[in-house]
């Protein structure tokens, strides 16, 4: 169950000249306890910026103290949704997108009157989250683009979330998620295939300017919240695909608009899903199953 946020009210800013520009956060949390406090100085931060934040965490099954410091954590703003239901999902990918949605079901039915969603991992990109200045600008792009529905972020050192991207000219990526099952029943080539596929496409999205898409997350995106509720994670092949791509696309769809990503809006790119050696590639992934 979730625990209920008491109040909808939105602090002021220094001086209360200006209301504070409110953001829901709603993230999952699995095993985040390293990073998780770092997380809660982000969201003081960001008040202490002009924002009001919140947050709505949906924790499934952690194996070290996720859920305790979530629960030390709760209160007027801060919210702990029991996602262990998760585990029922057949597929990964299955299962994210029933947290994903029971998360925004949550927010639906609490009522949010947040102006933007943002939508965030917790695990190693809150190492090193966007600064406040970059939230800033990201949020007042959405507010002068009336054909935006989200800003999605970059990472450093390179940009990491392929299966969530859906751009002109990565058509090619549709099938990336059965391709990565398909190479890893190949444990001799499967380095190889992230050497000749994964990582060359990294690197020729690391750098870029702001790119027009229908779909990406790399971590952490910021959304119009009046757009974000015209989203479902659930579709009829989320077995296969990134819920993120559901949802955006749902949005994209629904709106007409599109979603950016900005080169600005950066966050840590987990050491797992980077470019490294033959050994270091291996080390992690053993490391993943024990």
């Amino acid at each position: 169950m979730a625990a209920s946020l008491e109040t909808n009210e939105q602090p002021q800013g220094d001086g209360g000249a200006e209301p504070a520009t409110g953001i829901l956060f709603l993230c999952m949390a699995r095993d985040c306890a390293r990073t998780l406090p770092v997380f809660f100085t982000y969201l003081k931060q960001l008040d202490g910026n002009g924002f009001a934040c919140s947050a709505i965490i949906g924790e499934n099954g952690s194996s070290d103290a996720t859920r305790s410091l979530i629960e030390q954590a709760a209160g007027p703003r801060i919210a702990l949704l029991d996602t262990a239901f998760m585990a029922n999902a057949a597929s990964r990918l299955g299962r994210m997108a029933v947290g994903r949605q029971a998360l925004a079901d949550a927010a639906l039915a609490r009522g949010f009157r947040e102006e933007f969603v943002c939508v965030a991992d917790l695990d190693n990109v809150m190492a090193a989250p966007p600064p406040p200045g970059a939230v800033r600008a990201a949020s007042a792009s959405l507010r002068s683009n009336p054909y935006l529905f989200a800003v999605g972020a970059t990472s450093r050192p390179v940009y990491y979330d392929l299966l969530s991207l859906r751009a002109e000219g990565f058509e090619f990526l549709e099938n990336l998620s059965c391709e990565i099952e398909a190479a890893k029943r190949r444990p001799w080539s499967y380095y190889r295939f992230h050497q000749n596929r994964i990582y060359r496409i990294q690197q020729r999205m690391t750098g870029c300017g702001p790119v027009l898409c229908a779909s990406s997350f790399n971590g952490f995106c910021l959304y119009r919240a009046r757009d974000y509720r015209l989203g479902s994670y659930r579709a009829p092949d989320e077995a296969k695909v990134c819920e993120h791509v559901s949802f955006n696309c749902s949005i994209a769809r629904g709106s007409g608009k599109r979603m950016m990503i900005s080169p600005h809006l950066a966050v840590q790119a987990p050491m797992d899903h980077t470019p490294v050696g033959f050994l270091r590639f291996w080390a992690d992934r053993l490391g993943e199953r024990l």
